[in-house]
């Protein structure tokens, strides 16, 4: 018996979403923040281990609240929490990117529960 469609396309996500998740810590380490680098190393391999979708929304949670971080780090509060290597409208930039991305892998995520 063949395996449903549907289960197939998680499958796929999930093995995606987790191997980028794991470049783009391996990019924070190097380039930006350490500790986030380390939570989206944790989160692949959590959201490749466990296959969860809730782990997958808490990511995408996550992504959010750094852009929010990030959007105030560059509106001059002082968050006491650097999180990017850049400054300005880059910052801003990244920023928007993370809330954006936050968002599509909630939406993706939904749409394939």
């Amino acid at each position: 018996m063949s395996e449903n469609p549907v289960d197939e396309k998680r499958n796929k996500w999930i093995k995606r979403l987790a191997l980028l998740v794991a470049i783009w810590g391996i990019l924070s380490l190097e380039f930006s923040s350490t500790v986030f680098g380390v939570i989206f190393i944790i989160f692949a391999v959590s959201i490749y281990l466990s296959k969860s979708f809730m782990v997958i929304y808490v990511l995408g949670a996550i992504l959010w609240i750094l852009g929010a971080i990030q959007l105030l780090n560059a509106a001059g509060f002082n968050t006491g929490f650097t999180v990017s290597a850049a400054y300005g409208i880059e910052l801003i930039i990244v920023a928007i990117a993370n809330f954006a991305v936050g968002g599509f892998i909630i939406y993706r995520t939904k749409k394939l529960e």
